[in-house]
């Protein structure tokens, strides 16, 4: 006699784990049937180039927010470093000087948000916007507002933002490799596992013997890294600094780290998760610039995607662990 297991489909699980990527794919191939040049080569190169910034920024954001945290800083902060970067490099024609303080920059915010929210204990939401609001009086303070151009800059500089290794251009492997990384440090290391333990609940983890102060600070040094990485591709792209350029991250990381809590049905950041919210919104920004939509058509419908999301994420009875 023969047994048989029927194996019936649960597509409310379905939904509640594989949502956000259904979702993903729907876009994508209504966009290529609606804007003609949309699933070319040439606009998928172009799209994951205009990506790999977010994405990078995204997987630093990733690190605090799995942590419990919040950076209201980061958009405020890519702008700072490409100015500095920008002008370091016009003034010495050093490029490895200028990527060692654009890194420095970086991770010195960094810092000083983890101690304003680590270990001063002010909220997260304040003590990383007061950071981004001081950051931006800084960068205006020494370009006055205005764009500095690069004349004549060093090979090595065009090619990070630029350049192409075989037909992949260079910023999507920086990208990849920054994805590939994050995501072995937050499932594969005691760093990643601790980090999870102490966004999902930080009493316990201190009492577990966990020091929720430095894991915490070093979420924030890994953002300022990302953000720093990022700010040099920006500069890179632009051949210039640009004082309002990087303003716009804010608002897409979070929507893009948002989004990778309505993944997998974790309810908590994902580097990977990120990656897929980083393309979401990016395709949303590609392809209404390509059917000519004002921008702030854009600002409304990522919006929606993320109220979207997370009305999803409520009706398939998904817990998100999301903390400010």
């Amino acid at each position: 006699m023969n047994n048989k297991i029927n194996k019936t489909i649960s597509w409310s699980e379905v939904l509640r784990k594989y949502g956000t990527v259904i979702g993903t794919i729907i876009m994508f191939i209504i966009f290529s049937l609606v804007v003609d040049r949309f699933f070319t080569f040439r606009n998928l190169f172009m799209l994951l180039r205009q990506m790999s910034m977010l994405t990078i920024i995204a997987c630093g954001f990733t690190f605090v927010m799995a942590a419990g945290g919040f950076d209201m800083s980061i958009g405020s902060v890519t702008g700072l470093v490409s100015m500095i970067f920008t002008i370091v490099l016009v003034s010495t024609s050093n490029f490895l000087l200028s990527f060692l303080i654009a890194i420095i920059v970086g991770l010195s915010v960094g810092l000083i948000n983890a101690m304003l929210v680590a270990y001063i204990n002010l909220p997260d939401f304040i003590g990383t916007f007061a950071v981004g609001s001081v950051a931006y009086g800084i960068k205006m303070l020494l370009t006055k507002g205005n764009p500095i151009f690069i004349k004549n800059p060093p090979e090595i500089f065009t090619f990070i933002g630029q350049g192409y290794v075989g037909a992949v251009p260079f910023p999507v492997i920086l990208m990849l490799a920054f994805l590939v990384i994050s995501i072995f440090i937050l499932h594969k290391t005691k760093l990643g596992r601790r980090i999870y333990a102490i966004g999902g609940n930080t009493v316990a983890s201190v009492y577990a013997g966990i020091n929720v102060k430095w894991y915490r600070m070093i979420t924030f040094l890994i953002s300022g890294l990302s953000v720093s990485i990022a700010a040099i591709i920006m500069t890179s792209r632009l051949n210039s600094g640009q004082p309002l350029a990087g303003e716009n991250f804010l608002l897409d990381v979070i929507a893009a780290v948002f989004l990778s809590t309505t993944m997998f049905g974790e309810g908590e950041p994902n580097a990977m998760g990120s990656f897929v919210g980083s393309l979401i919104i990016s395709m949303l920004n590609n392809g209404l610039t390509m059917l000519s939509v004002p921008y702030y058509f854009q600002y409304i419908t990522k919006g929606m995607v993320v109220i979207a999301a997370v009305m999803l994420a409520v009706v398939m009875g998904q817990k998100l662990r999301v903390k400010f």
